[in-house]
């Protein structure tokens, strides 16, 4: 749901995403995280950062994109990143700027920086640390001054619906990393994303195994499961 933060640039990030915004007339979600894959920064020849490098420069990151679509001469100076009043022109259709939703759930860093630059999170889990996650979100948002409920709280589930209950502990779900895994029939699996809306997550991004060469089981999910959430 999120780009790498060290494929590219802060400032050429928040220029792309300008671009598309206006491009698409406004319909763009703007991801962004601190990436995890160590073989696909070595792969692309990017090195591979300790974990609190990472962090810290999607720390970096996140405030100047925001400086970027917000200000007409942005500057800022820190520790992995640096600007001095780069042109972004136009800044984009939403207004004051397109959602920046931040993935991650880690405590002390990213989900701060949720608070202080996110317009969106994502955390996953059992319903127990969602819940946990999304307390230390609104600590967060009540020491920075930021309203908790402006930020939406998304989960990434992975969905593989059958026919028959028995038939669910049989069904195989593909393993997605960064994602919770559900099988059962429609019934079942509402009632495990009910148990996740109820300790505060009001966005699902839903990966269904092996979509691209069967759409059914989508259609399925969208007439069968969708409206129990109307």
């Amino acid at each position: 749901m999120v780009g790498c933060n060290g494929y590219r640039n802060p400032a050429l990030y928040a220029k792309i995403a300008s671009t598309v915004d206006v491009a698409s007339h406004g319909r763009l979600y703007a991801g962004i995280g601190a990436g995890w894959h160590q073989h696909e920064w070595r792969a692309y020849g990017y090195g591979f950062p300790k974990a609190r490098d990472r962090v810290g420069m999607l720390r970096e990151a996140c405030e100047i994109i925001h400086k970027m679509w917000t200000e007409d001469y942005p500057e800022f100076r820190g520790r992995y990143y640096t600007i001095d009043k780069p042109i972004n022109e136009p800044k984009g259709v939403q207004k004051p700027h397109p959602p920046l939703w931040i993935g991650g759930g880690g405590e002390k860093v990213t989900l701060r920086v949720v608070a202080r630059w996110g317009d969106a999170c994502n955390v996953v889990g059992d319903p127990q640390t969602v819940r946990h996650k999304l307390e230390v979100l609104k600590r967060h948002c009540d020491e920075v001054g930021r309203n908790y409920e402006e930020i939406i709280k998304s989960t990434a589930v992975t969905v593989q619906l059958v026919e028959k209950e028995k038939d669910a502990s049989k069904a195989k779900v593909a393993s997605t990393r960064g994602s919770s895994t559900y099988a059962g029939t429609p019934e079942m699996v509402a009632e495990e994303l009910r148990a996740l809306v109820e300790v505060g997550i009001d966005y699902f991004i839903v990966t269904i195994p092996r979509n691209a060469y069967d759409q059914e089981p989508q259609t399925r999910f969208a007439r069968e499961v969708v409206p129990m959430f109307a």
